[in-house]
């Protein structure tokens, strides 16, 4: 009988969550409420940011936050090449041009030399990425801005729990779009949230989730906004799960330094590098490996799932996106996520190892000692 399916992400709701959404049921709290003010309030605290705006999805913050910010047609948005198709989908929505910027050559995120070299009249906002929660020099960018012009958004989808130094990511620009999807640290199924330290900004997005309204309309719906918000049931897991939230961070930094004594002595793949002494958080086990197909085939043979990276933003035609970009190009033809996640077991990581030394002989020619 084979052995169970190892998938590339394992995170576990349970009883907790069960009852959160019970309790929300039972006193009739089911849509947009006070248990998404409770979350809210939750989220701002553990962040350490004034505002919080609750939402439908990492996607659809990414959206409010380019909108609020005052992006629209005319206008210029640079993403990294290298990230999910969100922040890139979300401009051109609002009528926007995307430009693509290159990330740094040993590390995936946005390289502040490619943004500065980037910059022109149209630039109305710059996306910083931090990619599995390894953090932009969002200061650095800063110091190229012309003051008040272009809005710096820091796309937190993989990075809730994570710094920079004394910093948490997503306190560092104007506004920061955080997801709960299924694979982030916490989730409630499908939803985000917005953090803002600006009151003004605040103001906006709480408009643009309610259709332009505040609460409920009298006489005018004021302004264009839309549908955008996340309701008690969604909520209520999130209570649940933000509970847990440091335990769940110390499960993924301990999946990561288990990858780290797994790959030590494999010469064909390599972790890489999150700067956990800076507080970074590793959120999955990403590896680069120059057979990368390979691996994730021969690892599927043995029923490990591994995930190949996203591809460079630059071959999605509807981007019309100019300009080399090797290193993006160089991360997305090599990386792969290894299974991880806060409720990926021990068990499973070294069945990982194992396999990864079977491929090993697959791979160089020479068998390695086996995992102890």
């Amino acid at each position: 009988m084979n052995a169970p399916a190892i998938r590339w992400w394992r995170t576990d709701l349970g009883d907790d969550e069960i009852a959160g959404v019970a309790a929300a049921i039972r006193r009739r709290r089911v849509n947009h409420g006070e248990e998404c003010r409770d979350f809210e309030a939750a989220l701002a605290h553990f962040v350490g940011i004034p505002h919080v705006v609750a939402t439908t999805s990492g996607s659809v913050a990414l959206l409010m936050a380019l909108k609020a910010c005052g992006v629209g047609p005319g206008d210029e948005v640079i993403v990294p090449a290298l990230t999910f198709i969100a922040p890139a989908h979300a401009a051109l929505w609002l009528g926007a041009t995307v430009r693509l910027v290159d990330v740094l050559p040993h590390r995936p995120v946005l390289d502040p030399l490619a943004v500065r070299r980037s910059i022109n009249p149209r630039t109305k906002a710059i996306v910083c990425v931090h990619l599995n929660g390894r953090a932009v020099d969002v200061a650095a960018i800063r110091a190229d801005l012309p003051a008040g012009r272009i809005a710096l958004i820091e796309d937190c989808a993989q990075a809730l729990g994570s710094r920079s130094r004394a910093h948490r990511l997503g306190t560092l620009g104007d506004v920061a779009a955080f997801s709960l999807s299924i694979s982030k640290l916490i989730t409630t199924g499908e939803g985000g949230f917005l953090a803002t330290a600006d009151a003004g900004l605040h103001l906006q997005l709480a408009k643009l989730r309610n259709h332009g309204m505040l609460g409920r309309a009298s006489t005018v719906f004021p302004e264009i906004g839309f549908n955008f918000r996340m309701t008690d049931l969604q909520a209520a897991v999130g209570l649940a799960q933000l509970r847990t939230i440091d335990a769940r961070m110390a499960a993924v930094q301990r999946v990561y330094r288990r990858y780290q004594e797994l790959l030590c002595d494999l010469p064909f793949i390599r972790l890489l590098e999150v700067n956990t002494g800076d507080g970074e958080l590793p959120l999955w086990a990403e590896a680069v490996c120059a057979e990368r197909d390979t691996v994730v085939r021969e690892l599927a043979q043995r029923g490990i799932e591994a995930k190949p990276f996203h591809p460079c933003l630059s071959d999605s035609p509807q981007l019309r996106a100019s300009g080399d970009f090797p290193h993006a190009r160089r991360f997305a033809a090599e990386g792969l996520i290894l299974p991880c996640g806060p409720h990926q077991s021990a068990a499973d990581l070294d069945r990982v190892g194992r396999a990864l030394r079977e491929i090993a002989a697959t791979i160089t020619g020479a068998p390695l000692t086996p995992l102890s």
